[in-house]
């Protein structure tokens, strides 16, 4: 089992309001573009070749529009947990226990004399450097969250980064990093002891139980089963769902495919009907999506088989499933 990090809806629609496609984005970095209603979950290297490619297409000013915890806030609930400390080092605390949620980060909190440490590091103990993209709205976000949460222009004491920031960026922050081969950003301990105006302990009593069962669902399933599903959903709607083709995008063969899906007690044809079950479900949500639309993207070319399926599959009528979602 791997760990996998969540793509939300609420991401994507992120990613359009800066003019970056997002459905481009995820289809150059291999991400399924059908969602449940809460998202997709992807890979380590999907992530940081997600953060590339961002890099790539964001301005200075859309990188700082991206780190703006007023936005930030709408995706990612961890900052927002943040936010309902009663201080910036309780929130920082906060974010290192639930940074994992967001991406596939460590976040560690060291505490010294005078300042408070922040370092940012992959889950893989620094194996993997951090591309500069996320390096850099990483430290804005933090200083971002101590000025919404104290209502005062705080700056960080020092910066240590791998990569040079530009001009716009370190005016905003106060600060020029120093290159290094680390990424941490440093706090005064009295900047970080002021009360935030954000605080909201019911509000964290309420998000609290919700992280932990996200925690819990971060173990994806890395089987040949789920390999098969996630090509699936690039293939149904092509019309190519079938296992000769499926096949040749894992580079085996139909029989040695068959052979391991059945190691793992399924067939071809039950995580196909099953693949079809899912998107099904998530198009049938959606009211502007006719049932024969719907028929038509999970591969039937006639509507009264394809409901006749459904029926089969989930034990409702399309029209009843419409009405429970509605």
């Amino acid at each position: 089992m791997k760990k996998a990090y969540l793509i939300s809806k609420e991401y994507k629609a992120y990613l359009e309001a800066f003019g970056i496609s997002s459905d481009e984005l995820l289809d150059v970095v291999g991400i399924p573009k059908i969602m449940t209603n809460r998202g997709v979950y992807i890979s380590k290297q999907q992530y940081i070749h997600l953060m590339k490619i961002l890099e790539r297409e964001s301005t200075d000013n859309k990188i700082l529009m991206y780190s703006d915890i007023s936005k930030v806030t709408s995706f990612s609930p961890p900052i927002f947990a943040g936010l309902c400390a009663i201080n910036g080092l309780e929130c920082f605390k906060r974010i290192s226990e639930y940074k994992k949620l967001i991406g596939p980060f460590t976040l560690k909190v060291h505490e010294e004399e005078n300042n408070v440490v922040l370092e940012f590091t992959f889950d893989d103990e620094g194996k993997t450097k951090l591309p500069k993209f996320t390096q850099i709205t990483e430290n804005l976000i933090m200083v971002n969250l101590l000025r919404q949460g104290t209502g005062k222009k705080i700056k960080p004491v020092k910066i240590k980064a791998s990569y040079e920031y530009p001009k716009k960026i370190k005016d905003y922050l106060g600060i020029t990093p120093e290159l290094s081969n680390q990424s941490k950003i440093y706090f005064s301990k009295e900047d970080l002891q002021v009360y935030f105006r954000t605080e909201n302990n019911t509000m964290w009593d309420y998000l609290e139980p919700e992280f932990k069962k996200r925690m819990e669902e971060m173990q994806i399933d890395d089987s040949v089963s789920a390999k098969v599903r996630i090509l699936l959903t690039k293939l149904i709607p092509a019309g190519n769902a079938n296992i000769a083709q499926v096949s040749k995008e894992m580079a085996i063969s139909p029989r040695s495919l068959q052979r391991k899906l059945s190691e793992e007690n399924t067939t071809f044809v039950k995580q196909l009907n099953h693949t079809r079950e899912l998107m099904a479900k998530n198009y049938l949500i959606n009211d502007s999506v006719t049932t024969d639309e719907v028929a038509y993207l999970v591969g039937y070319s006639d509507v009264y088989v394809f409901m006749r399926a459904f029926r089969q599959w989930t034990g409702l009528t399309v029209k009843q499933f419409r009405t429970e979602h509605a």
